[in-house]
């Protein structure tokens, strides 16, 4: 053990060594440059991803894109969100070369944000992340503190490991450790250790007895047989196949696999059609075991073989496995683009908008998503045109449907109502029926929404779980209905009987269904003056499910227009934010909906409020300019200058109203509230919020 152990400690001294020979860069650095729009984002990113290297605009778009990805890292380490860092600078490597890494190319933005993954990573020995910390600081100060701090982690590691039991698990932490650091900083020579370390791991394997290997058991069997592989995944990650194929060359031993693998790659390593084949099929073979390899080959292929249909076609696939389904058809056009009369294209593009209505609905700027819809739409009608007796993967009342949520998202509600009904007149459907008779609602079309949902109601069958949840979601409206009008009686019985409804199922759900039947439970139970109960209600929703967003959301937004029960909100706000996986931009929502809650229950304004919004407001983002709104240190006129979209106007208006509300302005608060109701955002919480409290200042005496 101890000879093996002393060969790897010295194939990693070189690699340090060569690591530290220099801190001069030799690339142009990267100039500090404006953020991109968080909604003109994954935009920027195709762009530059299918520019040509020459393009003079490149450098600039590639400086912007950096600078977005470093501002939400540093809001992102503000708020203590480690993972959350780690995988923003990992995305850098999409636009920096490991070439770049090791001259040094690198914005001087990263310099905050690499000393706090090295405190942070360090104090949770995550020894790969610190040495890509150090080494980053390295090259962009010269400071032989960094240089130290590295050779001290990286000596560490490796004695660290030289009394552990088998040679796979000293290996195994050493290939862990290197991998974290390629992972942030896939600088040449750091990749060359890695892929040292799966080949010496192989060979000190191989050299085992067949005694010992038996031992050792299917993880050292697996290390023999596919080295290969994750030698050349170390650089195809990066689409350097040039160096994959020669690191494998060098490789002892060979193996059917192996010389299949350099067969493949030396095809892929050229630059004709055969070649764009070949790599195409690596990306492929990588794509379910390591997408991280078929991402990176995927994006590597696109200057490559700009011509070649296969290399957009495998971004949208790698795009739909992330469910970045808008970005994956942005992807699928690009390539129906290159070979319009391949029906498999269309089918595959049409075939991912059953899942794009799922995340679509959270999208702060759904106006992009209804754009996306309308071009789904002009594939359909260009498959029809084009394959008439083909029946495609999704109908076109389906299309009309989905396209109708999108719109209906966007603030297009007539458009959206036109969608809903088309569909509707092609195969009467309960889901579009209540969709349309939400819109209708929530637009103040009262009978006309109170219409659909009963004709929603009769063709909903009963006994399974699916229909009895949408009866009892259907009840629940129609009780919301009576509520709007008034009608004080009629909403009793109602929503007594969805709360039967949604009652009956508690025995039969779990996970997310079973905190979405409490919390429809707690809202109707709070609703009918039963508050003790609906505690209970909210309470176990949380437990069911503690780290889904919608949980906290639906609960404080109803609190937000309920009777105000400041320490029932307090209490969820902070089980919120003790979630590691809520995204930043919902601390900042759930933050400015407890502010005015406690404003409504009379409460002092709480410091810990106004502190975290503050600390959030240093990013660029829409989110980051309304927690500085809400933390007073931004105004409205300001706010409304930055807002992108229409959904950020129409939160622009509603916090605005919520401000004039706290400061006792309570007509002008009222007022705003209907400006909100003006832009049709009706999927928008604080259009639901905004309409729900207009409907309780008008049934207060």
């Amino acid at each position: 053990m101890r000879i093996r152990f002393l060969f790897i400690l010295g194939l990693l001294s070189v690699a340090t060594a060569c690591a530290h020979q220099s801190g001069a860069t030799t690339g142009a650095k990267v100039e500090t440059a404006e953020p991109i729009a968080q909604a003109d984002y994954p935009d920027a990113e195709r762009r530059f991803l299918t520019m040509p290297v020459s393009a003079p605009e490149r450098e600039p778009l590639r400086d912007r894109l950096i600078a977005t990805v470093l501002d939400q890292a540093q809001v992102l380490a503000d708020v203590g969100d480690y993972e959350g860092v780690i995988g923003e600078v990992s995305h850098l490597t999409t636009f920096l070369s490991p070439s770049e890494y090791e001259a040094g190319v690198l914005p001087k933005q990263i310099e905050p944000i690499a000393k706090y993954i090295d405190d942070r990573g360090g104090r949770l020995g995550q020894e790969g992340y610190v040495l890509a910390a150090n080494f980053i600081l390295l090259r962009l100060t010269n400071d032989e503190q960094y240089r130290r701090e590295y050779d001290a982690v990286a000596a560490w590691g490796r004695e660290s490991r030289a009394n552990l039991d088998t040679v796979s698990e000293e290996y195994a932490g050493l290939i862990e450790v290197w991998s974290n650091h390629a992972q942030l900083t896939p600088a040449p020579e750091v990749l060359d250790t890695l892929a040292g370390l799966h080949i010496a791991g192989r060979d000190a394997v191989a050299s085992e007895t067949n005694e010992m290997r038996q031992r050792l058991g299917i993880g050292a069997e697996r290390q023999l047989r596919l080295a290969p592989l994750n030698v050349a995944a170390v650089y195809l990650t990066h689409g350097d196949v040039g160096s994959a194929v020669a690191k494998v060359e060098a490789m002892n031993g060979g193996g059917e696999l192996q010389l299949r693998l350099l067969d493949l790659m030396r095809v892929a390593n050229g630059t004709d059609e055969v070649a764009a084949a070949a790599t195409f099929e690596l990306i492929e073979g990588y794509r379910v075991a390591r997408p991280d390899v078929a991402a990176g080959l995927c994006r590597a292929s696109l200057l490559r073989f700009p011509e070649d249909y296969r290399f957009p076609t495998c971004m949208a696939r790698v795009a739909a496995d992330d469910e970045r389904f808008a970005d994956a058809t942005a992807w699928y056009v690009i390539a129906i683009d290159l070979a319009p009369d391949m029906i498999e294209l269309y089918d595959e593009a049409l075939g991912q908008l059953d899942e794009f209505i799922e995340v679509r609905l959270n999208d702060p700027h759904p106006e992009r998503s209804s754009a996306l819809a309308r071009g789904a739409e002009t594939i359909l009608d260009e498959r029809q045109k084009r394959w008439p007796s083909s029946e495609p993967p999704i109908s076109p009342n389906r299309l009309e449907f989905l396209i109708g949520m999108l719109e209906m998202n966007a603030g297009h509600a007539v458009e959206a109502q036109k969608r809903f009904e088309r569909s509707i007149s092609v195969e009467e459907d309960a889901a579009a029926l209540l969709q349309l008779g939400l819109l209708l609602e929530r637009t103040g079309q009262l009978d006309e929404a109170e219409k659909r949902y009963r004709r929603a109601l009769s063709i909903t069958p009963e006994g399974s779980l699916p229909d009895e949840l949408r009866r009892a979601e259907i009840l629940e409206h129609m009780g919301d209905i009576a509520r709007a009008r008034g009608d004080a009686d009629l909403m009793t019985s109602r929503y007594e009987t969805a709360l039967a409804a949604w009652s009956t199922a508690r025995d039969q759900v779990e996970g997310p269904t079973g905190a979405l039947v409490e919390m429809r439970r707690g809202i109707l139970l709070d609703q009918l003056g039963r508050h003790d109960e609906a505690v209970d209600a909210f309470e176990s929703a949380m437990t069911y499910a503690p780290q889904w967003r919608d949980v906290y959301a639906t609960i404080l937004s109803h609190l937000v227009s309920a009777s105000p029960d400041f320490e029932l909100a307090t209490s969820v706000w902070r089980r919120s934010q003790l979630q590691l996986t809520l995204p930043p931009e919902w601390k900042v929502y759930f933050t400015l909906w407890i502010q005015f809650i406690a404003a409504r229950a009379d409460q002092e304004p709480v410091q810990e409020h106004s502190d975290l919004l503050r600390r959030l407001g240093k990013s660029s983002n829409w989110w980051g300019k309304l927690a500085s709104f809400g933390a007073g240190d931004l105004d409205y006129e300001a706010l409304m200058t930055v807002a992108s979209s229409l959904g950020e106007e129409t939160e622009a208006l509603y916090y605005e109203a919520t401000r004039l509300y706290i400061v006792g302005e309570r007509d002008a608060a009222e007022t705003q509230f209907r400006r909100v109701l003006d832009t049709n955002m009706v999927s928008f919480y604080e259009f639901e919020m905004a309409r729900k409290l207009l409907i309780e200042e008008s049934r207060a005496p």
